[in-house]
């Protein structure tokens, strides 16, 4: 392609000469969109790019910067599906929202693991809604899902130079506007260095606020940050502009509809494991629901039996939602295969009773604690999915992947905005007192979403003495924690932990 055509995909001034072009085969009007507006959309992704540099270099934990992440993520690519005329109303809105309550819940919660998720949940969410927005993919079944999402990511990293070639060509179309650009930047970089610090100096609020916002002024700090602060802007930016190049290009996703088995090979295998599923359910009904003790092994006591094998269970219970899923989805109908369908989902239903069972027995003799609960909740949700299953095997029409995305996104989110170590300090207090045990479980094991349960406890804390462990936590470690944090990692958790730690000091200290 020479100079004159390259400038009709770019929006440059075009050659009247190359008016005429033909577009290439490959490219269709969504790419060729891309590419004419090109400069719209690097300023876009650039914006993305700097948001996440502002709000995440040097930053000290995760908080609010993941809330502000989410709605910049929302905003972008709103504009750039707009841009490109793929705007649609209820999709859009249902991944916006999906994405800013994803952010939120990592400002709202303390805890590691569950913020970990939820960040990691934007992500996939935006990968699921840049697929969403070229194809129906709430439509379409797991497994297609699971390949192109594969395939997609594929193509971003292979389309990653996008950007930079796009951005070659912008030159080539308008070398002296992009060569103005760079050097203003260059000249805004160091002479906002030497204004902010000068100010910072000068002024005691506005210094104590850039030292929340960016830790303390230094030359060797501040060629750190800046070289941290590049790669944190070109990084996102470069992989958003190539999701959005790979996208266009090749938007539409392969149909390949697998021909379904012969139901005699999906009748023999569900038939063997509704044999041995027979077996087992029968022995949990006698022992566990009914509460026969001769039926136990010799040598073991109930308590002991209900303790063991809840992982397993757990594990083939999702086993079971899976085989449930592939019969009816890869193997043709019959009502042989339906009639054992339906129950094997009775006996999945009846371990995951036998589980959440043997888990209500072992909170109640060891405590609530956070993967417990987390346990707890994936049973709940791993049930309704189930039930979502057995209702396909009769309705094959029934959209499982709509389903379950909508159910796995709600569950999650009120998990984590309900702070389950909260939940589980709340639980462990009222059945056992601030015990030696419960103090080290919040201490040491819980996040600062557990401090708030401690306020009915604060003059027996206080009783304790200066060198109790939750004494010390209150007074230091939660204020530390929280002063650290700043602006950017702001988190509402660690900001209500310390409101009582100061409550407690006021009061006790």
């Amino acid at each position: 392609m020479d100079s004159n055509s390259e400038s009709v995909w770019y929006g440059a001034p075009p050659a009247p000469e190359s008016m005429s072009a033909p577009e290439p085969a490959h490219e269709n009007e969504c790419y060729f969109r891309l590419r004419t507006d090109a400069r719209y959309s690097l300023l876009l992704s650039l914006a993305l790019g700097a948001v996440f540099a502002l709000f995440f270099v040097n930053a000290y934990a995760l908080g609010l910067n993941a809330a502000v992440l989410a709605a910049a993520m929302a905003a972008a690519t709103q504009l750039a599906l707009g841009k490109l005329g793929l705007r649609e109303g209820k999709r859009d809105f249902f991944w916006s929202a999906s994405l800013v309550l994803l952010g939120l819940s990592v400002a709202w919660t303390a805890n590691t693991m569950t913020q970990s998720v939820s960040f990691l949940g934007l992500f996939l969410a935006e990968l699921l809604w840049l697929m969403n927005a070229f194809a129906d993919i709430l439509s379409w079944r797991f497994g297609r899902v699971v390949s192109g999402g594969f395939r997609l990511v594929g193509r971003i990293i292979t389309h990653l130079p996008e950007p930079f070639r796009h951005l070659a060509a912008l030159r080539r179309g308008g070398r002296k506007n992009a060569q103005s650009v760079l050097i203003g930047i260059l000249i805004a970089v160091p002479l906002l260095w030497i204004v902010v610090s000068l100010l910072a100096s000068a002024d005691a609020a506005f210094g104590a606020l850039t030292e929340r916002m960016f830790g303390g002024w230094s030359v060797s700090k501040t060629v750190r940050t800046v070289i941290r602060a590049v790669f944190y802007t070109l990084i996102p930016a470069a992989v958003f502009y190539a999701a959005l190049a790979a996208q266009t290009e090749r938007s539409e996703f392969p149909a390949k509809e697998k021909r379904r088995a012969g139901a005699l090979v999906a009748v023999t295998f569900t038939g063997a494991l509704a044999v041995v599923y027979a077996v087992f359910c029968g022995i949990q009904i006698a022992v566990l629901f009914a509460g026969d003790v001769s039926a136990l092994p010799e040598g073991m006591t109930y308590a002991e039996y209900a303790r063991e094998g809840f992982f397993q269970l757990l594990l083939v219970s999702g086993i079971n939602v899976a085989v449930i899923i592939t019969a009816q989805r890869r193997f043709v109908s019959s009502r042989v295969l339906r009639a054992l369908l339906v129950f094997l989902t009775v006996c999945t239903y009846l371990m995951e009773a036998s589980s959440a069972m043997r888990m209500m027995l072992y909170v109640n003799a060891y405590g609530l604690t956070y993967l417990r609960l987390l346990v707890l909740w994936f049973l709940a949700l791993l049930a309704l999915i189930l039930g979502a299953a057995a209702y396909t095997v009769f309705h094959e029409d029934f959209r499982l992947f709509r389903f379950t995305l909508a159910a796995c996104m709600a569950f999650w989110l009120v998990f984590a905005f309900a702070r389950p170590d909260a939940i589980a300090a709340r639980y462990n207090l009222a059945k056992h007192g601030l015990d030696d045990t419960t103090e080290a479980e919040i201490s040491y094991e819980c996040s600062s979403d557990a401090i708030g349960a401690l306020r009915p406890y604060l003059a027996e804390i206080a009783g304790r003495g200066e060198d109790s462990t939750m004494y010390l936590k209150l007074t230091i470690s939660v204020i530390r924690d929280y002063s650290e944090r700043g602006v950017r990692s702001f988190n509402f958790s660690a900001w209500e932990a310390m409101r009582t730690a100061e409550d407690f000091t006021d009061a006790y200290t």
